[in-house]
């Protein structure tokens, strides 16, 4: 049975393919199996018309020594874990002896059956054999199936027939067992793949709401203050904080469904401007140097979620009285850098170190740079990213 998975991480079962395919897909003996019956039945039906009874027994436990070769790989080791497993080794390979002197010994007591036996053997060797050197004993087998049928018929074409039967016997099945594996193990990378994909959109889900709600609930913030304190004095603007308080809270919202949606993107320009605005809102005292070309739009992106947070974080955590954010571009990387006057680094990163870790998770992803420090004055955010040939030709389309 299939398993498949689902975008919330769990893992469901899917019914199995029909019949032949579900034969298929699944590990084990059965094409193996399957050569016995039809290579041993002419050797069993002869000995048993002619009542040789103990060529009927000896027939018969032929059989049984390869039925056990060739499914003592998929026992019960794997059958205990709820899978079957192909794992050959020494036990296997000295049932295969056995069977290899079984059939020296049929040939030697009754001098027939080459034709069949040969390629029961080739059979045998794919599956008992590990797999290192399962192919190099098939072959060994075909050669020496040709030569002996050959010189024991003296028939070119039952020799070249008989070659032909026992290599493509054992490298059918090797090859079965080889690609049914493979298919196994590329249906768990799937698997994990898919995990680590939910994972991964689970942090881009919660990184993107924390970037947007501590930004807009800071402004909020900082604009339900000023209205507070002017509202005895000068009721009008404090009105008009209210109304911005509004405005940005419907904004959020926006924001939020967008996240949701998976279709949020930022703009530097925006990001500035919007920083400039909730700074000057705090009494903060702002200076704004923007970029003279335009970036490309993973690169603006990047450098406006930086200034989002960044501007966020001066305003919850710095108290600082100034704050500057530089943007530049060369030909190589674009850089931004916001400076603030206030507390130092153990204060910011201590408190703000959720939004800074999500800043470098998403500049780091793009390839950059992004470091945190004291400055001069007070506290340092800078962000490098690369411009790349494609990223320059993008931005200058």
């Amino acid at each position: 049975m299939r398993e498949t998975m689902t975008m919330s991480g769990s893992v469901h079962h899917a019914d199995p393919p029909p019949s032949l395919t579900w034969l298929a897909y699944r590990p084990g003996p059965w094409l193996a199996l399957i050569a016995a019956p039809l290579l041993l039945i002419a050797p069993l039906v002869a000995a048993v018309v002619a009542a040789d009874w103990a060529r009927v027994a000896y027939v018969a436990l032929l059989g049984a020594v390869f039925g056990a070769a060739v499914a003592w790989p998929f026992g019960p080791r794997g059958a205990s874990r709820g899978r079957s497993s192909h794992r050959p080794g020494a036990a296997t390979e000295l049932a295969f002896v056995a069977l290899l002197l079984l059939c020296v010994g049929y040939l030697v007591l009754w001098h027939t059956g080459q034709a069949l036996l040969f390629p029961l053997l080739a059979v045998a060797a794919s599956i008992a054999i590990r797999r290192r050197w399962a192919m190099g004993v098939v072959g060994s087998i075909a050669v020496t199936g040709t030569f002996a049928v050959g010189f024991d018929t003296g028939s070119l074409a039952a020799a070249v027939l008989v070659g032909f039967a026992a290599f493509a016997g054992g490298a059918g099945n090797y090859l079965v067992q080889y690609y049914v594996a493979l298919t196994r193990e590329l249906d768990r990378t799937r698997e994990r793949l898919a995990v680590a994909a939910v994972a991964e959109e689970r942090l881009r889900f919660s990184r993107d709401l924390h970037d947007l709600l501590g930004h807009s609930l800071s402004i909020i913030a900082v604009k339900s203050e000023a209205a507070r304190r002017l509202m005895p004095v000068d009721a009008e603007a404090a009105a008009t904080h209210v109304a911005e308080v509004e405005e940005i809270a419907r904004d959020a919202l926006g924001e939020v469904r967008s996240v949701v949606a998976g279709s949020r993107s930022v703009r530097l320009t925006e990001q500035l401007a919007n920083a400039r605005n909730v700074l000057e809102g705090a009494g903060i005292a702002t200076s704004i140097t923007a970029p003279d070309r335009q970036l490309p739009i993973t690169v603006d992106a990047t450098l406006g979620w930086v200034v989002r947070e960044a501007a966020t974080n001066v305003v919850r955590h710095s108290s600082a009285g100034r704050c500057t954010i530089a943007v530049a571009a060369t030909d190589h990387d674009a850089r931004v850098e916001v400076t603030d006057d206030g507390r130092g680094t153990a204060a910011a990163v201590g408190e703000a170190g959720t939004g800074l870790a999500g800043l470098r998770e998403r500049v780091e992803a793009a390839g950059g740079e992004f470091t945190v420090g004291s400055s001069p004055s007070g506290f340092r955010v800078t962000a490098v990213l690369p411009l790349g040939e494609v990223a320059r030709g993008e931005a200058n389309r």
